[in-house]
């Protein structure tokens, strides 16, 4: 085996590992946030939208987090490389996040955002090359 072939399989381990850890906490921060969105009338779950380059203008008007979780699996990328979005249009959705619902004081986006930053730090310590 040559140096060559060593730096190849090298980059081909650290790529994959690399895809795999930034396709996992984008579903995993996606879901997070969707899950944890306070529930009234589950107008705010579905109005969630995954978009990649941009985030979404428009208002969702879908019911329940089922086709949001559902577009979090099918439009992120199969790894790093592009910008994935999550939008939420709804006029209320800030005063959601800054504690408005008792169901979601401390936020859905910045609890997430925290957990999530510790569960990629956990990835890169495991799938470090």
């Amino acid at each position: 085996m040559s140096f060559a072939d060593d730096i190849r399989r090298f980059t081909v381990k650290t790529e994959t590992a690399h895809n795999k850890i930034v396709r996992a906490a984008t579903i995993e921060l996606f879901s997070g946030v969707i899950k944890s969105t306070p529930v009234d009338t589950g107008r705010a779950r579905g109005a969630w939208a995954t978009t990649i380059g941009s985030p979404s203008s428009t208002v969702e008007t879908r019911e329940g987090e089922g086709v949001s979780l559902a577009e979090v699996m099918s439009v992120t990328p199969p790894g790093a490389g592009q910008e994935t979005y999550l939008a939420n249009n709804l006029p209320y959705i800030v005063e959601l996040e800054d504690g408005s619902s008792k169901q979601a004081r401390a936020g859905m986006v910045r609890g997430n955002m925290d957990r999530v930053s510790k569960i990629v730090a956990a990835a890169i310590e495991k799938n470090r090359v």
